[in-house]
């Protein structure tokens, strides 16, 4: 019974404070309960879909095959291969709103009859429950096209079939989800096309000779025996060795790499965002230390007094523990309740970046690891903490003592008339320095992460800039590549009729198998221009540079040989250095254009022209330009890619939250650290009042104190950002395949976090202090 009502008493005085708590802890685990609900489903649905949609452990894009049905069953033969199924396509670049694909688009050809793939309502809410029926002239999209190219159901897609005007266009009459290749990272993108359009386009194809844009094809998903000990890597090797596979192959990837394209927005953010919260959680644990000390502060008399009533030093410490955990445990739970509404709303608002529409179930063993984890945590903080009551003596009790000092004595900041609300502020920090010790650890873990956020968003830039500097092999404004009867110099002087060109080199992309294993290769006339990361770039013919996590894949070093085959022949290459290129989530290797050569056949129209332009702001005319003049017979793009601004939007979107968290937190924070301040400081408000001091006066001095702690911790808070940002975020990068993030923020956004954080610690301090306008001079007559 006595326990019942001391914890009711405690927490009716300090019902303010565990308020801020229970909000704080709601906030949190709202924001844990989503990301690892988003998490998980996007790595179990895509993965379950994916597996039930028949792809394969290997999946092989070909196209010239004479004999498919030969080649599947040579594949077959092989003992690791348990079956092969085979998708008709054709590979065809298209265009829609006037913007043209960056990667060749897949004509895949369906039938009412397959189940493979699952249709969304027009709305994007849900599914269809029957199966459409593709009508001639129709086609069924990606969602993650809404956010590519902007189209819509009624929009239409033109696919260039061959010269001289060859384009079908297709209307738009809904969208499928696709778990192989759905998101907005992937460039390569798969249509739905019905028997009667698929015939007619093959036939065009066909039939256009030296003409064709597009060609036919097949996918090949490839499945391995479920007793096979062979990684997919050796597999593919194993492919290339004993099979006519690589003589058709236009590209090969594993399961493995397509979870890992479809997964790397999701595994980015939930990356940063699992570290946010394990932010907003060391922003509790200040708070909550110093709401403990201050309320053993407060009762320190009760405590002393409930000592001498017989209650020992470790019930008091219980009765804080169920006092704290009031506010805690509903906290925690009603945000685990309201995660699966808010991850609703999370995957129907990325529907058109991720391509699926992700399930809402809460991973209910994962949440309650971690919420108990979190729980633990919290229980042995407050027990910790509270330790201080063992030292509450019933003899100082009777004297009214505290465990300190009321005033403590030293030196304390003059008074000057002049500045007299700074010098005030000082003056009230200086004594009271240890009030304020939360708000200066908040204040330095939400700049620090405001910072770090700001200068990842500094890095992508407005325009992609540095994303798309990481995804290149080298930096270029914009590329030319020339097919047909035009040439490179009618494409160049088109150029420069809008700008001169300040350099240029030449860039293919072949597809080459390293030690059995296919990887695309960046081929380049010029290899000083490679993005080093360690050694040297390949100068020579017989040298080669790769990527971080290829050379982690082929478990190679610098100074180690590879065995290199490219369309023509084979070769023993030296590693010189490592290289930075999240194409294929990394899986590339770079080179020469001598050493490809020794390998490879020399064709004009596999180079890609790569200028720099002294006006680049004129690479919109110069495309617009170029289509216009050569249409199928030039394919240009810019240093960009259309899922680019998928990833600026989510980055924007993810900035907007994380500083509405940042608010809120401050608001919280300040209230609770300020009312607590203000209710110990009545009397001397009441002897400033006395004096002539105006409520105005004290509510600024007020706010200025939280200004200069907020100041104090905002600049630690820049300078340790920008310690560990870069490593930190490298380590989250590595899931897109970036390994070399560095970010060279302007001074606007070095300062942007630590000026907002110290302006809003200031704007909600005076806000919290309107109560001094209450404050009556009779505090100054009350024991």
């Amino acid at each position: 019974m006595e326990y019942k009502t001391l914890l009711k008493a405690g927490i009716q005085k300090h019902r303010g404070v565990l308020t801020g708590i229970f909000i704080l802890i709601l906030l949190i685990s709202l924001s844990l309960g989503t990301v690892l609900t988003v998490w998980m489903n996007s790595r179990s649905y895509i993965s379950s879909e994916r597996n039930r949609a028949g792809f394969g452990d290997l999946t092989a894009w070909v196209s010239g095959v004479p004999d498919t049905e030969s080649l599947t069953e040579g594949i077959t033969a092989l003992s690791d291969v348990e079956r092969v199924e085979a998708q008709d396509i054709v590979f065809s670049n298209y265009t829609a709103h006037e913007q043209e694909s960056d990667s060749e688009g897949q004509l895949i050809l369906y039938t009412s009859q397959e189940s493979r793939y699952r249709f969304f309502t027009g709305d994007l809410a849900g599914y269809l429950t029957d199966t459409p029926k593709i009508a001639p002239g129709e086609v069924y999209i990606s969602p993650s096209l809404i956010s590519m190219m902007g189209v819509g159901i009624g929009d239409e897609i033109h696919f260039a079939i061959a010269r001289n005007g060859k384009t079908v266009s297709l209307t738009i009459a809904g969208f499928y989800e696709d778990p192989f290749m759905g998101s907005s990272m992937i460039g390569m993108k798969g249509f739905l096309i019905g028997e009667e359009d698929y015939a007619a386009i093959t036939e065009t194809a066909v039939g256009a000779g030296i003409d064709a844009l597009a060609r036919p094809g097949q996918m090949l998903h490839i499945f391995q025996t479920t007793d096979s000990t062979l990684t997919t890597g050796e597999l593919n090797g194993i492919l290339n060795e004993n099979t006519s596979l690589p003589a058709y192959t236009e590209f090969v990837h594993s399961n493995q790499a397509i979870s890992g394209f479809m997964l790397i927005l999701q595994n980015a953010f939930s990356g940063l965002l699992l570290a946010f919260v394990a932010v907003l959680l060391l922003v509790v644990l200040a708070v909550l230390g110093h709401s403990i000390t201050g309320a053993i502060e407060a009762d320190y008399v009760d405590m002393g007094i409930l000592k001498t009533c017989g209650f020992t030093s470790m019930q008091l410490r219980l009765v804080q523990l169920m006092q704290y955990a009031a506010p805690i445990l509903p906290g925690m739970l009603l945000g685990l309740g309201l995660a699966a509404p808010l991850s609703l709303l999370v995957s129907s608002v990325t529907l058109s970046t991720t391509g699926v529409l992700i399930p809402a179930r809460l991973p209910w063993g994962l949440c309650l690891g971690a919420f108990t984890a979190i729980l633990l945590l919290l229980a042995g903080f407050i027990v910790l903490k509270t330790g201080k009551i063992g030292r509450v003596t019933p003899m100082k009790a009777i004297r009214g003592e505290t465990e300190g000092p009321a005033h403590p004595m030293g030196k304390t900041a003059p008074i000057s008339g002049k500045h007299l609300s700074v010098s005030l502020a000082v003056r009230q920090l200086i004594t009271g320095k240890k009030k304020y010790v939360s708000a200066l650890i908040v204040a330095i873990l939400l700049v620090f992460f405001a910072s770090m956020i700001g200068r990842m968003d500094a890095w992508l830039g407005a325009d992609g800039k540095g994303m798309m500097d990481a995804f290149n092999p080298a930096d270029h404004d914009i590329g030319v590549q020339m097919f047909g009867q035009h040439t490179d110099e009618e494409a160049q002087n088109l150029v420069l009729s809008y700008t001169s060109i300040t350099d240029t080199y030449l860039l293919a992309m072949p597809g080459v198998a390293v030690n059995g294993i296919d990887y695309t290769a960046n081929v380049i006339s010029e290899p000083d221009r490679f993005h080093i990361l360690e050694g040297r770039t390949s100068t020579a013919d017989h040298e080669i540079v790769l990527t971080e996590f290829a050379a982690a894949d082929l478990d190679v070093s610098i100074g180690d040989t590879l065995t290199v085959t490219g369309d023509s022949g084979s070769g023993e290459y030296l590693v010189t250095g490592i290289y930075s290129c999240a194409n294929d989530m990394g899986a590339n290797v770079g080179m020469s254009r001598e050493g490809y050569l020794k390998i490879g056949r020399d064709d004009p129209q596999i180079w890609c022209h790569h200028y720099f332009l002294s006006d680049p702001s004129q690479k919109g005319a110069i495309t617009g330009a170029l289509d216009a003049a050569f249409g199928g017979d030039v394919h240009v793009h810019e240093n960009t890619w259309p899922g680019l601004f998928g990833i600026i939007s989510a980055m924007q979107a993810l900035v907007a939250f994380l500083y509405g968290m940042v608010l809120l937190f401050i608001l919280i924070v300040t209230v609770m650290t300020g009312s607590k301040i203000l209710s110990a400081e009545q009397r001397d408000i009441g002897i400033y009042k006395a004096i002539g001091f105006l409520d105005r006066r004290l509510r600024f001095s007020f706010a200025l104190r939280f200004g200069i702690v907020a100041l104090l911790g905002s600049l630690a808070g820049v300078l340790l950002a920008a310690a560990i940002t870069d490593p930190l975020v490298s380590s989250v990068m590595k899931f897109a395949g970036i390994s070399n993030f560095a970010s060279h923020p302007g001074v606007v956004s070095v300062l942007f976090p630590a000026v907002l954080v110290t302006l809003l610690f200031m704007g909600f301090a005076y806000l919290a202090a309107g109560k001094i306008k209450r404050t009556d001079l009779t505090v100054l007559i009350t024991e």
